[in-house]
């Protein structure tokens, strides 16, 4: 088997802030690399500086959503889900160096996977749309690659499927969010806006339950810091709290993992289920993003 790397998008540079669409090959695609370059401010651009320069990733295919969230929390699904660290370069903190940084777009759990990829597509279907903000405190130039991966002649049984849930309770304590269902899960992955601090344990989300049908299902109950410590088995080696990352790139994100052995033992189908829902202890009352995991079946 044979695999092609095409440029989609070359060095554009946008002259204002807004959204762009470009289409993607007809062949089935395993992943797509999207290089965020710009220019530091005046000081050193960290890691999530750069990728707010691009707060919406959207791929569509014929209008139906496939991938949606910020570049950020692209940034996170490279580390929870692909196991890597995405890279950035170079770490320089002098006024209009260039910098860039690379995040993985997967249509599966793993690149170059035949067997789980997006599938062969007729020309125009396929499509990416970037949000971009070309001017922020610390970066400014903004300047935009995209390529794919595509996998000459795979015919892949499913791909993923990933999309942002947006949540705000309105009250401290038990907050319902309803999940999509029908497709087979692979994992959930969580933002809460606030995270524990040195001297304060407050969580926007302190703990959550996952109920199929009203009935617990794989998480009776669990603490978010259980659910970070849990994700030992994920996330790509942390490169330190060097200026450039920040901090910890997943410290606000949780991984509900229904494919901890990496093998397909406890992958959570639904469908048939009338209602699937995350039960949140709410700790504080603002954003909580929830990003589905889901393999949807080719050809279904």
């Amino acid at each position: 088997m044979e695999y092609l790397k095409t440029v989609i998008i070359q060095e554009v540079t946008p002259a204002a802030d807004g959204t762009f669409s470009w289409d993607l090959p007809v062949n089935p695609v395993s992943h797509l690399v999207l290089t965020i370059m710009c220019l530091n401010k005046a000081a050193e651009a960290t890691i999530y500086d750069i990728a707010d320069m691009v707060p919406n990733v959207h791929v569509l295919h014929r209008g139906t959503t496939v991938l949606q969230m910020r570049a950020r929390d692209l940034l996170a699904l490279n580390h929870l889900l692909l196991r890597k660290t995405p890279v950035i370069g170079p770490q320089v903190a002098t006024d209009d160096y260039i910098r860039w940084l690379s995040l993985i777009i997967p249509f599966g759990r793993d690149m170059y996977r035949p067997d789980e990829c997006f599938p062969e597509s007729k020309a125009g279907e396929l499509t990416i749309q970037l949000t971009v903000d070309i001017d922020r405190t610390t970066c400014d130039e903004l300047m935009l690659q995209l390529e794919s991966v595509e996998l000459m002649g795979a015919t892949p049984a499913k791909h993923l499927k990933c999309t942002t849930l947006i949540s705000t309770p309105t009250a401290l304590g038990d907050w319902d969010i309803d999940l999509p269902i029908n497709n087979i899960y692979a994992a959930i992955m969580l933002r809460a806006e606030t995270k524990p601090l040195e001297l304060v344990r407050t969580c926007t989300i302190e703990a959550l339950k996952l109920l199929a049908d009203n009935v617990e299902h794989y998480y009776g109950y669990t603490n978010w810091e259980s659910m970070q410590g849990e994700m030992i088995n994920r996330p790509g080696s942390e490169p330190g709290f060097i200026a450039a990352h920040g901090y910890q790139h997943w410290a606000h994100y949780a991984y509900l993992d229904f494919d901890p052995r990496l093998n397909d033992t406890f992958l959570m189908p639904t469908a048939g289920l009338s209602s699937l829902k995350l039960r949140i202890d709410a700790g504080a009352m603002d954003e909580i993003r929830v990003f589905p995991i889901e393999l949807p079946v080719v050809g279904r």
